[in-house]
């Protein structure tokens, strides 16, 4: 969840006095944004962010979901288990990067039936005309 760059001026305005939905409804934004902003003063004293605990990203970071951005964007047949490879990362990272950072959907591409360019196509005894 990313910090509230509203959280000095509720904090002023929540010292001054003023309840949580009059501070939302001044500052045009969600209810539940202030109450947690104010839940946090009246734990810790102040509405300062807290820092996260866990592991933090390395290799999930903003420079490598652009450098997998671009080289979809150049070559759109380019398997995710080869762009792991060439990056040096895990295919299930960069799977992970395209589903929910880029919001893509990967696919594999199958090779299949394709038609030449042909003025007719002839399917089950039927003269089909193509149109392009």
């Amino acid at each position: 969840m990313k910090s509230s760059p509203h959280r000095p001026s509720i904090e002023l305005l929540f010292k001054r006095g003023l309840g949580s939905a009059e501070i939302a409804r001044r500052l045009q934004i969600s209810s539940s944004t202030v109450r947690n902003v104010v839940a946090a003063i009246k734990k810790r004293g102040d509405a300062s962010e807290v820092k996260k605990s866990g592991r933090p990203r390395s290799v999930n970071t903003r420079n490598t979901r652009a450098i997998i951005k671009k080289r979809i964007i150049r070559n759109d047949g380019l398997s995710l288990n080869r762009m792991a490879s060439q990056l040096g990362i895990a295919r299930s990272t960069v799977q992970s990067i395209v589903k929910n950072d880029l919001k893509l959907k990967s696919y594999k591409l199958r090779r299949g039936h394709t038609f030449k360019c042909a003025a007719s196509l002839t399917l089950s005894g039927q003269t089909r005309d193509l149109h392009y």
